[in-house]
């Protein structure tokens, strides 16, 4: 099964509708909350990322890696460029563990900031979808080229 852009987008609304909080007695355990909702979007990436062709070997050890540098970007006032930053080495390493391929993960940035400027979305389900829908299309901007002498590229899907 390719990218899985239905699981993305139902796990985002899902985050969206109910983000996870950590408590610590009757406070908000800020960090442990920018854990949490980090978690959440690395398990999110690794279910739609679980089928990718060509096969990676990697998805799984990408999204734990995924995790840490999330809940930093999710403690910066500015989360957009932390989040570039989580994506790319995020493909990276799945583009690392197409085994018999030479990767070529996405190079530019997801574009994160684009969708923090008006018109908001009005729903859970419609940003999930806007958001599910912008990674999509950068994860498929990845290829997987066969050594040479065949040297044929493959699209990311």
């Amino acid at each position: 099964m390719p990218l899985d852009i239905a699981t993305l987008k139902d796990a985002l609304e899902r985050l969206f509708a109910k983000p996870p909080v950590s408590m610590a007695g009757d406070t908000v355990d800020v960090a442990g909350t920018q854990t949490k909702c980090a978690q959440a979007w690395a398990d999110a990436m690794s279910a739609y990322a679980a089928g990718i062709v060509p096969p990676s070997a990697t998805v799984s050890a990408a999204a734990s890696a995924m995790t840490a540098a999330l809940a930093t970007a999710f403690a910066s006032p500015a989360a957009a460029p932390g989040m570039e930053s989580a994506f790319a080495a995020f493909a990276a390493s799945v583009g690392g563990g197409m085994a018999g391929f030479v990767p070529t993960p996405p190079a530019a940035p997801v574009a994160f900031a684009t969708l923090f400027i008006p018109p908001f979305p009005v729903t859970h389900a419609e940003a999930a979808a806007k958001v599910a829908a912008k990674i999509d299309a950068w994860m498929r901007t990845g290829i997987a080229t066969t050594p040479p002498p065949a040297s044929v590229p493959t699209p990311w899907s």
